[in-house]
């Protein structure tokens, strides 16, 4: 059972929010969480209606599918943004000339079926921290009508910000053509994980909603698997948790924000997955103890604890 919840004030768990994003807050029954498991992620669909899965069952990251991001930045309009525009600490990496054959590198590799990112504390490039970052773009396209559904497990600690999201192929400004996340995690809050569409003019003339979910501490997405499902049709978003029968966030064009801002997200979409590190996300909060100190993540005990896993990710287009 899910209740809803208008978050006037975030101030009950210590969250930061933009003053303009608009914030529904959906509480998971425990009930729905009675018995323990490794994952609750849903069940997966069968092969002869998908159309494009990854299970990471190999070692080797697909180059006809992915492709690394690299710096600390971008470049809008002539300038150079650094920090994402988000004020991130993380330089992402690519692979060397060692991994070129498994295209993976120190920050992101795959063992044991599980597609893993790893932030390190290490100095690189005049940075304090490296990641990983890597999409789709120019290589595959998502689009509507379609269920997206990745299972994961993201690391525990004051400053990760791990992601899986969406941004449109074309060159367009953002947030012109918007920007669905489908997950987004604060490493230091263990059973809240949020959604965002972004939308709007731009930079300083937007929108942001907002829907977050939060599950019982038993079952935190630090401890245990989740898979988080988009729902995309025409002219309408939705979210969903696990095996939850109703969405904990659901959009449609009649929303009151698309008056003011053209609907944007009836597109084509590349896919990204990425752990930043700080940012504005969390109020610029880090625990440098938090952070593997090397690949090997030698000074933590348990070092999947402090990576993003990802077991799988699927795409099904609907009727």
């Amino acid at each position: 059972m899910i209740k809803f919840i208008i978050l006037f004030f975030l101030f009950a768990l210590n969250l930061q929010s933009n003053e303009d994003d608009i914030v529904v807050r959906h509480t998971v029954d425990s009930k729905d969480y009675l018995f323990d498991k490794k994952s609750y992620c849903r069940d997966r669909t069968s092969n002869e209606n998908l159309s494009w899965d990854e299970d990471f069952n190999e070692e080797i990251l697909s180059k006809k599918t992915w492709k690394y991001a690299v710096s600390n930045g971008f470049k809008d309009r002539g300038r150079y943004i650094s920090g994402w525009g988000n004020g991130e600490l993380q330089y992402y990496t690519k692979p060397s000339k060692k991994n070129k054959n498994t295209n993976t590198s120190n920050n992101l590799f795959i063992e044991d079926g599980l597609l893993k990112i790893q932030p390190t504390r290490e100095g690189f490039s005049g940075f304090d921290y490296t990641s990983a970052r890597i999409d789709t773009k120019s290589l595959k396209d998502f689009t509507y009508p379609s269920r997206i559904t990745v299972c994961f497990k993201v690391p525990s600690g004051t400053g990760f910000w791990p992601a899986f999201w969406l941004m449109p192929n074309e060159n367009i400004l953002w947030p012109q053509g918007g920007e669905i996340d489908i997950m987004e995690n604060r490493g230091r809050i263990s059973n809240l994980s949020s959604s965002a569409l972004h939308f709007g003019k731009k930079f300083d003339e937007k929108s942001t909603l907002v829907g977050e979910v939060l599950i019982p501490r038993s079952v935190k997405f630090q401890d245990k698997f989740h898979s988080i499902s988009l729902i995309w049709k025409k002219d309408s978003i939705e979210f969903f948790l696990d095996t939850e029968e109703e969405p904990y966030f659901k959009i449609d064009k009649s929303h009151p924000e698309f008056v003011k801002y053209n609907y944007p997200f009836n597109r084509n979409y590349y896919m990204i997955i990425n752990v930043a590190v700080g940012g504005k996300y969390d109020d610029y909060l880090i625990d440098k103890n938090a952070f593997c100190i090397n690949k090997e993540c030698s000074n933590m005990k348990n070092p999947d604890n402090q990576r993003f896993l990802i077991d799988w990710i699927e795409y099904e287009k609907l009727e």
